[in-house]
């Protein structure tokens, strides 16, 4: 259908063509966006929803500058209103800190794979409230009463329902009881290297999170092995060794990129993938 027997549609119906098609294929959505001004203004809210932005590697720069340029050419509210969905991997401190000061319509906000204080802080005391987060946890203590832990009872975690946190195994397990102040958390996921033991998996740390959070339903717990642990199976003596239904054990090979996966591809979800295995106990 031509460009021009489309403008004889009506204008709702030629509207929602383009957002199906939009949301439809994010690669066609671009070229969409190229038609007409109108149309632009229809398939952008699309494009903006769900961004990633990394660092390294010509198509990856291509993009960061991209946003970096839409950030000078649009107003803040076009940002505040339509990014919901944000993942930074690698990015220089001063381009998040740049976009995150306009983003702050966010619900699910992703920061791999380390997470800088200065950034920190400004995430956990912004208006930001997503209701999913991926972060470091390597400097959220440090914003926490005394640097232990982080201050759950912030403004900013008060509508989390899914908490995906990468650190050391013991660093986590600190934090157990604090976890408790998180009232809508239903899906937690720790993310953590090896060495470990079996019993320090089913530690009383773990007991007490699965105790204290009464609204969780899913907790995986990600293990970055080495192929030489994945071949033996200590994934799967990790999950042998605890009983709650609850938890989910995923090895994760260190070598494998997973980054950006699950954001285009509901299959790769982390969360979808642990409710597929709960649901077939």
């Amino acid at each position: 259908m031509s460009i021009t027997s489309m403008s004889a549609l009506p204008f709702e119906l030629e509207q929602d063509i383009f957002e199906n098609a939009a949301n439809s294929d994010r690669r066609s959505a671009l070229s969409l966006a190229l038609v007409a001004r109108r149309v632009q203004s229809w398939v952008e809210p699309v494009i903006y929803k769900c961004v990633a932005l990394q660092y390294g590697g010509s198509e990856s720069a291509r993009v960061l500058d991209g946003f970096i340029s839409a950030l000078k050419t649009k107003p803040t509210s076009f940002f505040a209103r339509y990014v919901k969905t944000l993942l930074l991997s690698d990015i220089p401190a001063c381009y998040m800190m740049e976009i995150l000061a306009v983003c702050t319509g966010l619900t699910d906000l992703r920061i791999w794979p380390h997470t800088p204080s200065l950034v920190t802080h400004f995430v956990v005391t912004s208006s930001i409230r997503p209701t999913y987060l991926s972060f470091s946890a390597e400097h959220l203590a440090a914003h926490g009463p005394h640097g232990r832990a982080p201050d759950f009872a912030l403004p900013f975690y008060q509508e989390l329902t899914h908490l995906e946190l990468h650190d050391t195994w013991g660093q986590l397990m600190t934090w157990a009881p604090s976890f408790a102040m998180l009232t809508q958390l239903t899906h937690l996921a720790l993310v953590f290297g090896s060495p470990f033991s079996c019993g320090s998996i089913a530690s009383y740390g773990l007991s007490t999170i699965l105790i204290n959070c009464s609204k969780l339903k899913v907790c995986v717990l990600r293990c970055m092995l080495s192929e030489d642990e994945l071949r033996f199976g200590q994934d799967a003596a990790i999950s042998n060794s605890i009983v709650d239904p609850r938890v989910v054990v995923v090895g994760w090979r260190r070598s494998q990129a997973r980054w950006a996966g699950g954001l285009w591809n509901e299959k790769a979800d982390l969360w979808n993938q642990a409710e597929v295995i709960i649901a077939k106990r």
